[in-house]
């Protein structure tokens, strides 16, 4: 069973892009809201290289039907070769937080 919303998760290391990221994102009513937390510490491999840097997460809420919308976007506007951009679906929630999540990023403008 699926609620029709999802989570995207996004990091940057720049905070001041990453909320770039968010408001464009809020403008096209591709996502309902997102927060960003930080700064948090990644560890990861890349390029053979063990590497750790501080970096900014947002946790944006969209609906299924924008979520493929939101990633393409995000691809687009993020200055990192492989972002990290993870879909995850909502099971279930507070139906109406859930229905005004699927309302505000339905991508139609107002």
């Amino acid at each position: 069973m699926s609620s029709g919303v999802c989570q995207v998760q996004v990091v940057h290391s720049d905070r001041a892009a990453l909320e770039a990221i968010l408001e464009d994102l809020l403008e096209r009513r591709l996502i309902a809201c997102g927060q960003l937390l930080g700064p948090i510490e990644s560890s990861y491999r890349w390029q053979g290289g063990l590497e750790r840097e501080q970096e900014w997460l947002a946790l944006l809420k969209t609906s299924e039907a924008a979520s493929g919308r939101v990633l393409e976007r995000v691809r687009e506007l993020h200055s990192y070769e492989v972002p990290e951009v993870l879909v995850t679906a909502i099971q279930a929630g507070h139906e109406p937080y859930l229905s005004w999540v699927i309302e505000e990023s339905s991508g139609e403008p107002r």
